[in-house]
């Protein structure tokens, strides 16, 4: 939670609220889904969870893929969403990209 402090400190106005709540989100989503890379998954489940990632589609997916993926799909959704209204651009697919990258590295570092 380091991450979410350090944000915290530069970004403490009232309007900063959604910055501050992205950014607790994804530190929790990739300290969760890269310790599950690291130590919880098995090389057959994290090729299937970074399929699943790059083709943005939980199918075939159970267990704790299935809920990473699932808290994956939320965050960006709801980040996208909340960009969209504030600056009206759509970043989903921008996000989407950012986050196969980093299973992408994962998936590469667990080999």
């Amino acid at each position: 939670m380091y991450c979410y402090f350090a944000i915290s400190f530069s970004l403490s106005l009232s309007y900063d609220s959604n910055i501050r709540m992205v950014v607790a989100k994804s530190a929790i989503l990739i300290t969760v889904a890269d310790d599950f890379f690291d130590m919880e998954g098995s090389l057959d489940e994290l090729n299937i969870l970074t399929d699943a990632v790059r083709r943005w589609d939980s199918r075939g997916l159970s267990g704790h893929s299935n809920v990473i993926f699932d808290a994956l799909d939320n965050l960006v959704k709801e980040t996208a969403e909340k960009h969209l209204q504030q600056k009206k651009t759509d970043t989903t697919c921008f996000l989407k990209q950012i986050w196969v990258e980093t299973f992408d590295s994962w998936l590469v570092e667990a080999k």
